[in-house]
């Protein structure tokens, strides 16, 4: 079946692509121990993000990595999509979970980053809940 792909997909997996590299970004600069990035952070916030378990960094890859890569299959129009973006769920619950349940610093817990955290959890489940639709369209492949 060959469908037309209406303009607003690639919007829409544009903006996906761009929002998703946010994510990489700061894994990398965090991981990376940016001296220009992390003078933004506290030294308590510093010391916390790199005192990270091996397994907990790997599963917040899997979340930044899992949804950046969704985007881009998502803009080839790839079914495979909706599989990156669940492995990124899987890997957000999992990173989130060992931030609420380890001794995070108090001047994390603050509204912008609570705020930002949600805007985080919706995009994630938009996205898949999108390329769900969009398969449903015939639009990926």
């Amino acid at each position: 079946m060959n469908t037309k792909t209406p303009w607003w997909f690639w919007l829409v997996a544009i903006l996906a692509v761009i929002w998703n590299s946010g994510g990489v970004m700061d894994f990398t600069m965090t991981h990376t121990q940016n001296e220009a990035y992390m003078a933004a952070f506290t030294q308590s916030q510093r010391d916390y993000f790199y005192g990270f378990p091996l397994w907990a960094s790997i599963v917040w890859a899997m979340g930044v990595f899992g949804a950046f890569l969704g985007a881009i299959l998502l803009f080839f129009r790839s079914r495979f999509a909706f599989h990156a973006f669940v492995i990124s769920i899987a890997g957000m619950v999992l990173s989130f979970g060992y931030q609420f349940f380890s001794d995070t610093p108090e001047d994390l817990y603050n509204y912008a980053n609570i705020a930002f955290t949600v805007v985080i959890w919706i995009m994630a489940f938009l996205l898949l809940w999108y390329s769900v639709a969009m398969q449903k369209r015939g639009i990926l492949r």
